[in-house]
Order: structure tokens, then C-alpha cells, then sequence
């Protein structure tokens, strides 16, 4: 941990937070260059990653930190969640930290500036890699599929791929779009407005780890029906495991970071054996280290994200993460990092 990010620590969370957000924008070019080696590039349904580990949604809200992310390191952004009307989200204080835990509990509600404030930063983004939104619905909205449906037509033009997030456990009802009935409208008629895009975009579906195989093996059903491209696993936790040591465990929301790596990457083994390695899987859930990120990617996740170990341990942990990748691709005798997808779960 760097003396800025202890300072950091010092701070509420949410404030912590958004003198993070400035010091990205304005600091990047301070923090380094970043490591860049052959055997980590990848392609991904002819989308070119310089490396496979992203910044997981929630980090960057409004799309506009996305130069600045890229170019200390990180082979992918993807922003958001956003909802097509700006929104506060759900009351302060909603930011809790796990110390003891490297843990982080969340009841933020998809707090954003809207869409035409991140389609506007998306547009004038330079965009030196690979970029995805993650959108959502307003928690007041009368209908959320709707909203789904209007803001991915507004944004899908302006990114690389779209993420539907369906299992945030802080918009209330949000997860029952989960079901069955209601997820199957969503992707039928996001499907429908895909294909007349002009340039089609990958869409990824955002789901929880906190189901059941029966259900996963529903959503699996569903997002292959209707060529979905792709799952990303898994969205923050309502469990809460006995190995919680913080006092704050109590506290309401979706827990992240190392105490939900089992959790995420059982249902990440489960979902690469049931699909035949026909989807892009792409695994986030307590990856602390390049050990963990390896092991996502070797029980089937062609990309990887974070975001909690990144608050408690600073941006240097993107270089150490790569470095120490290449390092463990070549110990396994894999001269490129696609090599190792799935190679533990076949």
C-alpha cells in the first residue's frame, strides 16, 4: 500500500472514493508508465485487449475516467452502472469498509450523472483499449425493462460491448428481473434491437452469485436463446460468510472483495462447463493478486475484473498483478495467456 492510499484510508469511504475519481483524472500521467507484455494480449471476439484484467463497473460511474484508467494499466474500463436519468441513489452514509476483511459492503443504488452526461463522455473518450458500459434502470422508473431499452440504444453506439445488470442487490426488486418471465422479455427485445444495429455489439449479462445451479442453468438456457454474447460472474453478495471478522458484516448491502472469491468462482467453474466454451466468461469477485486473476482465468474466464483490492491497495497493484501473470502463464508452459482459459475445468 502506497502512502497516498493509507491516507486515503483515512477517509469515509464514498469520500475516499471521489478524491480517487480526481486524482485519476487529473494524476494519471504521475503514476507510471504501464506494463505491457505479448503473452498477456488477447482476442475476444475479435476485440483486441492489451491485457485481460478490467476495472470492474462502479469504479467509474460516468465515463469519465476512461483514458486515464487505460493508460496505467488496465486492458479494459467498463463504466457505469448508468441509468438513463440521473439519480442520487439510496441515503449516506452506504460505503463500508472490511478492514479486517479487505472487504467492502455497498448499498450505493446506482447513484450516476445519467445518461447524456456518459454518453458524453464516452464520445469524447480517446479510447486506447477496450471500453463497455454497464446500464441499469432508475429505481423510481414504472417500468425497468424500458429503461433498459432506451439507454442501450443511446450508448451502444459508443462503446464496445454493453453489460446488463440485472443482480445489483441495491435497487430494490431489481433482482427479480432474474426470474425467468421477466429476464426473458429483457433479452428478447434487447436482442431484437442489436440485430438492426448497423455494427453489432457483444452484450454481457451481469449476474449474482448467490443462486442456485437450477437458476444459473436457466440463465444459461436464456442467454444462449438469444445469442447473448457473454456472463460476467458475479455481482456483489448478499451471503455473509463466518470467516467475516469485521464488525461492519452487519451492515446492508452487497458485499465485494476477498471473502467472495470461493462464492464467484464456483459459480464461474459451473457456468464454463455448462456452456462449451461457446460464451465469454469473464470472472470478478475477490481477485487480490495475479494467483487469484490466474485462477479465474484457468477455471474458464477469458477476462477478469476488480475493483475492491483496488481501494486497498492502490493502482501499483495493476503492474504487480501483470507482471507477476506472464510469470505464471510461462511457469505453466503457456506462451500466451488465452492458452490458460479453462485449462484447470476441461
Amino acid at each position: 500500500m502506497s502512502f497516498l492510499t493509507g491516507l486515503l484510508q483515512l477517509l469515509p469511504p464514498e469520500t475516499a472514493h471521489n478524491f480517487t475519481i480526481q486524482l485519476t483524472k487529473y494524476g494519471s500521467s504521475l503514476l507510471g508508465s504501464a506494463f505491457q507484455d505479448q503473452s498477456l494480449h488477447t482476442n475476444v471476439r475479435g476485440l483486441n485487449f492489451k491485457n485481460p484484467l478490467g476495472i470492474a463497473a462502479g469504479f467509474d460511474k460516468n465515463a469519465e475516467l476512461i483514458d486515464p484508467l487505460l493508460k496505467i494499466g488496465f486492458g479494459f474500463v467498463e463504466c457505469g452502472t448508468v441509468t438513463p436519468m440521473p439519480q442520487f441513489g439510496n441515503t449516506q452514509p452506504r460505503v463500508f469498509r472490511l478492514k479486517k476483511d479487505n472487504a467492502i459492503i455497498n448499498r450505493l443504488g446506482f447513484n450516476n450523472k445519467g445518461e447524456k452526461r456518459f454518453v458524453k463522455n464516452l464520445i469524447s473518450a480517446k479510447k486506447s483499449g477496450i471500453v463497455g458500459s454497464n446500464i441499469g434502470p432508475n429505481k423510481d422508473s414504472k417500468n425497468f425493462i424500458d429503461d433498459y431499452l432506451k439507454i442501450y440504444r443511446k450508448i451502444s453506439i459508443s462503446c464496445d460491448y454493453v453489460t446488463i445488470n440485472v443482480s445489483s442487490p441495491n435497487t430494490e426488486a431489481l433482482r427479480d428481473l432474474q426470474r425467468k418471465e421477466y429476464l426473458e422479455v429483457l433479452l428478447r427485445e434487447l436482442s431484437q434491437i442489436r440485430d438492426e444495429e448497423t455494427i453489432r455489439k457483444l452484450i454481457m449479462l451481469k449476474i449474482d452469485p448467490d443462486n442456485t445451479n437450477d437458476h444459473y442453468s436457466m440463465i444459461i438456457n436464456l442467454v444462449n436463446k438469444y445469442n447473448i454474447d457473454g456472463i460476467i460472474a458475479t455481482n456483489t453478495s448478499l451471503s455473509r460468510p463466518e470467516i467475516l471478522r469485521d464488525l461492519n458484516k452487519k451492515r446492508e448491502g452487497g458485499l465485494s472483495g476477498a471473502p467472495i472469491k470461493d462464492l464467484s468462482d464456483k459459480v464461474l467453474k459451473f457456468l464454463y462447463r455448462e456452456t462449451n466454451q461457446e460464451l465469454i466468461l469473464i470472472g470478478v469477485g475477490g481477485v487480490c493478486s495475479a494467483l487469484d486473476a490466474y485462477n479465474k482465468i484457468k477455471l474458464g474466464a477469458s477476462l477478469v475484473q476488480l475493483y475492491t483490492s483496488l481501494t486497498y491497495c492502490g493502482p501499483q497493484l495493476i503492474n504487480e498483478i501483470l507482471i507477476d501473470l506472464v510469470k505464471l502463464i510461462k511457469d505453466d508452459g503457456f506462451t500466451n495467456i488465452s492458452e490458460a482459459v479453462g485449462a484447470d475445468n476441461r
